[in-house]
């Protein structure tokens, strides 16, 4: 939502006096009032956060589409520009969100949990600010994407440790029927 305040230019008050009886006169020209200047308009919109936020459409889309480079740098370039403290907290999630995606070449939880950590800082730095509570919804997002990693390095390694006591339980059933039918 983009709000754009109207520019007026100020009215001419000029009045021309209204005479009842038409009598000879003589009467000195008026000089017209100069027009006043026109008044610039200057929107109310961060510009460069808007750019930001386009920035941070296209890093989306790429890291979407497998461009994980073109995400990764288009992520860094919106930090750098500190637009607002919104934008950098979208770009942050960004980085954290390419940090966890096990099909990227940059996948790094320890770095994810760092970067996490800046954005944890960004949020805390933004809680009087506009966008504060979307900062505090991306932390919170960043936080159960971490977990959910975690969450999933043990659903392996237990599912590992399944595979291995099912191989081994058939092993033994294996042998047990050898035994019992002589084999």
């Amino acid at each position: 939502l983009v709000l754009v305040t109207a520019c007026v230019t100020p009215q001419s008050t000029t009045s021309v006096p209204v005479v009842d009886e038409v009598e000879p006169a003589v009467t000195e020209p008026v000089e017209p009032e100069p027009e006043p200047e026109p008044v610039a308009c200057i929107p109310d919109v961060n510009i460069a956060e808007q750019a930001a936020l386009r920035k941070l459409a296209l890093a989306n889309e790429w890291h979407s589409q497998a461009k994980y480079d073109s995400a990764f740098e288009a992520y860094e370039s919106a930090l750098a520009e500190n637009a607002s403290a919104l934008a950098d907290a979208y770009a942050l999630f960004g980085l954290v969100a390419m940090r966890l995606d096990r099909d990227a070449p940059t996948y790094d939880r320890e770095i994810a949990q760092m970067t996490m950590h800046v954005l944890e800082q960004r949020a805390s730095s933004a809680l009087d600010g506009e966008g504060s509570n979307e900062a505090r919804l991306l932390l919170f997002s960043a936080r159960a994407m971490v977990a959910a990693d975690i969450d999933k390095d043990n659903v392996i390694v237990e599912n590992r440790n399944l595979r291995e006591e099912l191989a081994t339980r058939e092993e033994a059933l294996k042998r047990l029927r050898e035994l019992t039918l002589g084999r």
